[in-house]
């Protein structure tokens, strides 16, 4: 105590006067940070403000990328990146044979005449235990979950994973992120020609993007025919879906504020299909 009466004796003497302005400036920025601090504690309110103090700027932000006063919400995105692309009935050999571990003897070796390579990101507003993700395609599904690593999958019924068009996998990691990494086949044959995505439960965002980038004449060839959200099998009216095209035969289509069971769908046409257009050796 002695030592800050002495300080203060000296500071006050006579020469002393720009040590004791800028003691002044410091003392006056430091209630100012503290009067900001503690309206923020109490509030718990987005702040963004700023004050000059002599020669000192203080500032305080608390804006709607801070997790502490925007807590982040459930959000869900799915990248569909075409690498392959043809008719079976017109194509005379596949791109090539892909081994699938999963699946026994000769099933296990897949010819593939398309392949989509999806992406699927989900983030959780916190670390949780994840219910086992299910994928299905008229194909054949080879899965690999990333976040959290998973170096072996799992299944969840017995003789599941012998399944080639419907995989159900587990992470047994509480996490609050997934990402999981899925190669489909020939799930484009036929009239199967549409992207879809499901969301597990009322989300911030859903977002979709197929890219057809990586296929040759795409922009003549493919087509974009609709861009929906489905509710029970039924259409939904909302202007919280948002579409355009990013890129060279990209597309993207986002939906916010999307409830639990939406399913966000684009469908394309492929254009001479059944011709020689898709085919060829």
């Amino acid at each position: 105590m002695e030592t800050i009466v002495k300080f203060l004796d000296d500071l006050m003497k006579p020469g002393n006067g720009p040590f004791l302005a800028a003691f002044i400036v410091i003392l006056l920025g430091l209630a100012v940070f503290l009067a900001f601090w503690v309206i923020a504690f109490v509030k718990k309110d987005r702040l963004n403000l700023s004050r000059k103090i002599g020669p000192l700027w203080i500032h305080i932000s608390g804006g709607p990328n801070d997790p502490k006063t925007d807590p982040r919400r459930y959000r869900k995105l799915v990248y569909a990146k075409v690498n392959f692309l043809s008719n079976r009935k017109t194509k005379a050999t596949p791109f090539y044979v892909r081994r699938v571990d999963r699946l026994e003897g000769e099933e296990g070796a897949v010819a593939v005449f398309d392949e989509v390579v999806y992406t699927t990101l989900k983030l959780f507003p916190e670390k949780r235990a994840l219910t086992p993700e299910q994928e299905t395609s008229s194909g054949v599904i080879d899965p690999r979950v990333l976040i959290p690593w998973v170096s072996a999958l799992g299944f969840r019924e017995a003789g599941a994973q012998h399944v080639a068009q419907m995989v159900n996998i587990e992470a047994k990691t509480d996490s609050d992120t997934l990402m999981v990494v899925s190669h489909f086949m020939n799930g484009l044959q036929g009239n199967h020609q549409d992207f879809a995505t499901y969301v597990d439960e009322d989300a911030e965002s859903l977002r979709l993007i197929v890219d057809f980038s990586s296929i040759p004449a795409a922009r003549e060839r493919i087509g974009l025919e609709r861009t929906q959200v489905l509710f029970e099998g039924r259409p939904v009216e909302t202007d919280d879906l948002k579409y355009e095209r990013c890129g060279e035969s990209i597309y993207m289509a986002h939906c916010r504020n999307a409830r639990k069971g939406y399913l966000l769908k684009m469908a394309f046409t492929f254009k001479d299909w059944e011709g020689a257009g898709f085919g060829g050796a």
